[in-house]
């Protein structure tokens, strides 16, 4: 491994946060933690991370258009953006994998753990 793996979270309710940024932390991760979509572009921009892992509560517009914005950024041509939400539909899922998302994951089918195995297939690291 060349250079640390990180991954920019970007959860309203900052003890779940907590709890994937552990996970990922204790998986030699660098992990920097947003409660808010606003301070989340401002760090993606300092930080440059290669996962973006975006709680859908947290935007402020139609989700897909919130994954083309982020994807317009300079700093997330390469990066991977993984959804996390409390409640979908597929329709809503293809809009945002059609947007440039990469993963959509549920909170209560996906425990932190099996995020991270998620996230770690998407960035060609599984052990």
């Amino acid at each position: 491994m060349a250079s640390k793996r990180s991954i920019l979270i970007i959860i309203e309710d900052s003890y779940l946060a907590g709890l994937y940024g552990r996970k990922f932390e204790l998986d030699g991760w660098r992990v920097d933690i947003a409660e808010s979509y606003k301070d989340g572009i401002w760090l993606i921009a300092k930080q440059k991370p290669q996962v973006v892992l975006l709680q859908k509560e947290c935007l402020n517009t139609d989700i897909a258009d919130g994954v083309r914005e982020l994807r317009a950024l300079p700093t997330m041509q390469q990066a991977k953006i993984v959804l996390l939400a409390k409640e979908t539909d597929r329709e809503e899922i293809q809009r945002a994998r059609n947007a440039g998302a990469d993963a959509y994951l549920l909170l209560g089918h996906f425990v932190p753990h099996e995020a991270l195995e998620k996230i770690k297939e998407l960035v060609g690291d599984r052990e």
